[in-house]
């Protein structure tokens, strides 16, 4: 079995190929969020992830994958606004700070970024699984990585399809935080789109490393 591993020129690359895809979707997380809120959230992650791409594009070649994780964050937050500006980027920078020192990502390390993304939405948002936000999909797909996986692109597919589950379910769930938490039943039929994106994300990874690795 192939183990496979992104290096940091791969992690830039992989990030950007996600930046691409969550650009793509936009108007859908558009949609999503017009059932439930302000019908923005695809701007903000539009946005979002073209500031990643720009910094990408300004580092140093050599920028280690804890710097490219930081540097992510620090730009997702930089462009935005709103609490998942906020979630997001302190998201991405808890994921550089956990994988400091590391000079390739495999399987483990992969189950580390996204443990320490889940502790940190966790803090940063003041909620937990079952809330009906983004920390639902980062849970199921922190939790895939118990599945027995070695290899880093079964791993992430597996992470992968369990994020875009958890955020589907979302539609069955009250939502117990944040402005949503208002509307009563009226969320219910209608998935987070925090949850989507991060679906959405994990799933423009595992199609990367398929690709490339």
């Amino acid at each position: 079995m192939a183990i496979a591993a992104i290096d940091r020129l791969g992690l830039s690359q992989m990030l950007v190929f996600v930046a691409d895809e969550i650009v793509r979707r936009e108007a859908e997380l558009n949609a999503l969020d017009a059932a439930v809120g302000d019908g923005d959230h695809g701007i903000t992650m539009r946005n979002g992830f073209e500031a990643i791409r720009e910094r990408l594009g300004q580092l140093d070649p050599a920028t280690s994958i804890d710097g490219i994780l930081r540097e992510s964050g620090s730009a997702f937050l930089g462009a935005t606004g709103g609490a998942i500006g906020v979630v997001m980027g302190k998201m991405l920078m808890a994921g550089g700070k956990a994988l400091q020192g590391v000079h390739e990502i495999r399987a483990p390390e992969f189950r580390l970024l996204l443990t320490s993304m889940e502790t940190s939405v966790a803090t940063t948002g003041k909620v937990k699984v079952g809330d009906r936000t983004i920390l639902d999909a980062i849970h199921a797909a922190a939790a895939a990585c118990d599945s027995g996986a070695v290899d880093l692109g079964a791993m992430v597919e597996l992470s992968a399809s369990a994020a875009q589950e958890a955020a589907r379910s979302t539609a069955d769930m009250l939502c117990r935080v944040g402005r949503a938490s208002r509307l009563g039943n009226r969320v219910l039929g209608h998935p987070d789109p925090g949850a989507t994106s991060f679906g959405i994300m994990l799933g423009a990874m595992s199609d990367w490393i398929k690709a490339h690795l």
